[in-house]
Formats: structure tokens, C-alpha cells, sequence
């Protein structure tokens, strides 16, 4: 392991994604005080920094699973694989920042119309007021909250263990990058098989391995400590945005609280070896993984976003059935269940809103999102 290589390994799993994500996350017409997209948790630049990160990772997952399983079924090997989701991955980065210059040149012709207009005494009043103070007890709850994720990455650092599914997972990770051929051999004996259809439509291992095969690092290295760093800090970010959504105008207040909670929950749910908490904290680096911890939650705050848009009769901007097909498709390279229990939320919001708010334009749209599930389904059976 080399400073350069960890250095890389950070830039494409922490910049790369956010670059990717900055454009389609902040450009949009409601883009502002009326946001309809993410009102609460697009407010500051924390969840903006989020926002961006989780809709670009999530981009370019959808954008390397055709690729990796196009090259699983046609038996391609790693060098196919870097030749075609590097143009692939730099068509989403060029159009991110197009968008970001579009938004930042409307952004500044906004900004010199208003300078130009009076502005009311008592807007100004309202716009340099001080900022509510935070209570001693409040402050010590966000300490509380930084202290237990900083626990949590310093375990992970000294505790970080191998266990069973290390054995197929993270061998299929470094084998797709040693070897000429993908889900061909059997990790355990290294013997030649036919092709492992359960797990290779869903090549969670082979990004792994792409991501180590560009970066130069140890898939190890790379499986055990940088990305469930990354990942739990992240995902922890995620479920701020979901909390920030669900209370709202209360954000600031309770927001450090139902952290708090959530860390708490996801330490002391140890109660069985299969919870998803305990596949958060331990085996973040495999698919199942992160489909239970981040594409799951994920796709349940967008279908909550979705639901509070038609309940309050808002548009319901089009980055939400983007960020949704994303999520499916990113569910379909998680895990082959990913095509089933993505598709259950959607489905069930779909309903929900032709029978509790009467409307049907949703539905067509939500359903559309689930169309790479609904392949990934076929072409499974198929084979």
C-alpha cells in the first residue's frame, strides 16, 4: 500500500462521485427556498456535500452494471471493463459539471437583478438576524454523536477482521482483477466452473475490484478499511438527510437526536448474526451489505419525498424518478435480490397514492424506475 494509492482510492470513491453528483443535485428550477426536490436537507452545505455523493455514486453504479455484466456473460476481463466505464464514467462527470456552470451562470444573473431591486427594511431585518443559540444540552448531544462515529471508524481501523464471506466476496474482487475471467472460477478452490449466474449479475465485487485495479491498491487494503470508512460515513450522512426530511423546520433541533438514536440502534443490534445494522458495521464492503444499509434506506426516503410532494399537491421534480431508477439499478449490482426488494417500496407508493391522495401521475413514472429490475429479473430466469 502506497500514499498515492490510498490517495487515489479516496478520489474515487469520495470526489469522483461527488463531481458527478454536484450538477444534477443543485441545478433544477426549484432549486431555492421552493425546493421540492429536498427541501430540509438542501438548506446547508453538509447536505448538499450528501446529496451530491449519494446521487453521483449512485449514477455510477447504474452506469458500470450494464458493463460489468455484459463483460461476466461475454467472459471480457478487467482491461474491457477500465475501457468502457472510464468514457462511460467521464460522460456523467462532463454533463454534472456542465450543469453546475448553467446553474452557477443563472445563479449570478439572479443575484445581480436582486441587487438592483430595493429590499424591504424589515426582509433585512429578518435576513442578518442572529441565529438561534444552540442549549448546552443540544451541544452535547452533537458531540455525543461526532464522538460515537469517530469510535466507530477507529474500530473499524483496529478491528478489522476477516470472516467467512471473505473467502468468495472479496477473492472474487481480487481474482477479477488477476485473472482473465469473471465468476469462472470457484474461490475457494480456484478450480474453473461455468459461470455463476446468482452472483454474477450482480458484480458488487468486480467494482471492487475496478476500483483497486485503478487505483493500484490491495483489494484487502481496499475491502477492509477504506471503503467501510468512507461508506460508514456516508451512509450515516444519508440517514441525516432522511431525518432532516422527516422533521423538517425541527432539524436543528432534534436532527443531533435522531443521530444519536440511530448510532445507538445500529451498535446494540447485535441481537443476531443477520441483522442489517450488523452487515452495516462489519461487512459493509460486500453488496448485501450496502443494499440493506444505503440503497434500501435510500430508495424509502425517496418514496417518502415522493408521497409528501402529492400530499401537499407539489410537482414532484424529476431527480426523484432519476434518483430512484438509480437506486434500482444500484440495488440489481448490490445483491439479484436487489430486483425484487427494490421494486416492493416503489410498488406500495405507487398504490398509496392512487388511494390515499387520489392521483394517478405518479404511477407510470414509479413504475418506469423499476424497469432494470424487472430485467435483471428476466434475464436471470433466462439463464
Amino acid at each position: 500500500m502506497t500514499v498515492s494509492s490510498v490517495i487515489l482510492s479516496i478520489l474515487w470513491l469520495v470526489m469522483v462521485p461527488f463531481i458527478a453528483g454536484i450538477g444534477i443535485t443543485i441545478y433544477g428550477e426549484n432549486f431555492g427556498d421552493n425546493m421540492h426536490f429536498a427541501e430540509s436537507s438542501l438548506k446547508n452545505k453538509a447536505g448538499l456535500i450528501v446529496w451530491s455523493w449519494f446521487f453521483g455514486q449512485l449514477l455510477l453504479w447504474s452506469a458500470f452494471l450494464p458493463i460489468a455484466v455484459y463483460a461476466v456473460l461475454k467472459q471480457k476481463n478487467m482491461i474491457f471493463v477500465r475501457n468502457a466505464y472510464l468514457p462511460a464514467a467521464g460522460v456523467i462527470l462532463a454533463v454534472s459539471i456542465a450543469l453546475l456552470i448553467i446553474w452557477a451562470v443563472k445563479n449570478r444573473a439572479k443575484e445581480a437583478s436582486a441587487k438592483n431591486e430595493r429590499i424591504p427594511e424589515e426582509t433585512k431585518k429578518a435576513t442578518t438576524g442572529e441565529k438561534s443559540k444552540r442549549t448546552g444540552f443540544e451541544i452535547a448531544v452533537i458531540i455525543a454523536v461526532f464522538a460515537l462515529l469517530v469510535i466507530q471508524i477507529v474500530l473499524l481501523f483496529v478491528l478489522a477482521y476477516m470472516e467467512v464471506d471473505d473467502s468468495y466476496y472479496v477473492s472474487e474482487a481480487t481474482s477479477s482483477v488477476v485473472a482473465d475471467a469473471f465468476y469462472r472460477r470457484i474461490p475457494y478452490t480456484g478450480l474453473s466452473t461455468e459461470i455463476d449466474t446468482r452472483h454474477g449479475l450482480a458484480p458488487f465485487p468486480i467494482w471492487l475490484g475496478f476500483i483497486s485495479f485503478a487505483t493500484g491498491l490491495k483489494t484487502v487494503t481496499l475491502a477492509h478499511i477504506i471503503l467501510p470508512v468512507i461508506h460508514t460515513v456516508f451512509t450515516y450522512g444519508v440517514y441525516a438527510l432522511f431525518g432532516a426530511e422527516l422533521l423538517g423546520e425541527n432539524k436543528k433541533r432534534y436532527l443531533p437526536v435522531f443521530m444519536l438514536f440511530t448510532e445507538l440502534i445500529t451498535l446494540f443490534s447485535f441481537y443476531s448474526y443477520m441483522t442489517p445494522e450488523k452487515f452495516f458495521l462489519t461487512r459493509i464492503r460486500e453488496g448485501k451489505a450496502t443494499i440493506a444499509s444505503l440503497i434500501i434506506p435510500g430508495i424509502i426516503m425517496t418514496v417518502y419525498l415522493v408521497l409528501r410532494a402529492l400530499s401537499e399537491d407539489k410537482k414532484i421534480d424529476f431527480r426523484l424518478y432519476l434518483l430512484l431508477f438509480s437506486l434500482n439499478v444500484s440495488g440489481c449490482l448490490c445483491s439479484t435480490l436487489g430486483a425484487l426488494i427494490c421494486v416492493l417500496p416503489i410498488g406500495i407508493c405507487a398504490v398509496l397514492g392512487i388511494f390515499v391522495f387520489k392521483k394517478f401521475k405518479h404511477v407510470i413514472p414509479m413504475l418506469l424506475t423499476c424497469a432494470p429490475c424487472v430485467f435483471m429479473a428476466l434475464l436471470y430466469l433466462r439463464l
